[in-house]
């Protein structure tokens, strides 16, 4: 399957990569979904190529993120709105320190304003994180090659919105955690008279340097609660995290889970270092190339 860059949002990682694996793990195991549900969906990557390439027909999708959750809402039920911002909006320092301002004191932010926020905090900060501690690119000096507006092209996101509006009838996106979010799945599912075949795709905060990646992320006992939730799971899933030693020891006394630490990503695209993805799940893995 040829991997595009399809979402708006940029988020901490590579994924196109791990697009291909996961593709290649349904072929393996001869699944067929029909419905993916994504509890951590940040960037979409994972859930709009298995929508926009017809892998599956539906996707439900949540993030804890407030940020996150009111981008991908409001990209489905009122694209408009978000076009007409890109539009207008002035891709300046002023306008990032404002919109810093909005991510730090977001409560009582109507679900628009903080879509606005998402987008642009995530196409003019480093590598897309939108953490406070985050500034924006070309620094508070602009003396860099690459400034602050040099991934926010406003036309190629205008092209991305509209495509990706198209497909609102076949997304649910949800403002949950990811436990609310499988409870939701595992209901919905329940209320459908049709027949539903469920694949799970759980991407959480990284174990380590997560507090500078993600505006919510999870303590050490948080990690411990959703590995034994979802490894009793009845539908099919996959994981993927940091490739953590704690992580390994985690989930290597589950004797069916099996482990894949080939496919890489990097933080900063133009970094040196380039770590690898812990690919963790029942199902048989086939071999990475």
């Amino acid at each position: 399957m040829k991997v595009k860059d399809l979402s708006p949002l940029r988020y901490p990682g590579s994924k196109r990569k791990l697009v291909s694996y996961l593709y290649e793990i349904i072929k393996f195991n001869k699944l067929n979904p029909n419905v993916l549900i994504e509890p951590f969906v940040g960037g979409g990557n994972i859930a709009l190529h298995f929508l926009l390439n017809g892998i599956v027909n539906k996707i439900i999708i949540a993030d804890k993120d407030k940020l996150i959750y009111s981008f991908w809402e409001v990209l489905f039920s009122n694209p408009e709105y978000l076009i007409d911002f890109i539009k207008r909006v002035k891709v300046n320092l002023n306008t990032f320190y404002k919109y810093k301002e909005i991510a730090r004191s977001f409560e009582n932010c109507e679900k628009e304003k903080l879509a606005e926020t998402c987008i642009y905090l995530n196409r003019t900060s480093f590598s897309g994180i939108m953490t406070d501690m985050v500034g924006p690119l070309g620094g508070k000096s602009q003396q860099s090659q690459y400034k602050i507006d040099c991934r926010f092209n406003k036309k190629r996101l205008i092209e991305k919105i509209k495509y990706i509006s198209t497909f609102g009838r076949s997304v649910i996106v949800l403002p949950f955690d990811w436990k609310d979010t499988i409870k939701y799945a595992q209901d919905w599912v329940k209320n459908k008279k049709r027949l539903n075949r469920l694949f799970f795709y759980f991407d959480p905060p990284f174990f380590n340097k997560a507090d500078g990646l993600y505006r919510c992320y999870f303590n050490k006992e948080e990690h411990k609660q959703l590995h034994k939730k979802i490894v009793c799971l009845s539908y099919d899933w996959v994981l993927s995290y940091d490739n953590a030693p704690e992580i390994r020891r985690l989930y290597s006394n589950d004797k069916y889970i099996t482990m894949h630490i080939e496919v890489p990503y990097s933080i900063n695209s133009h970094a040196k270092r380039i770590e690898k993805e812990l690919i963790i799940t029942p199902l048989a893995l086939p071999r990475f190339s």
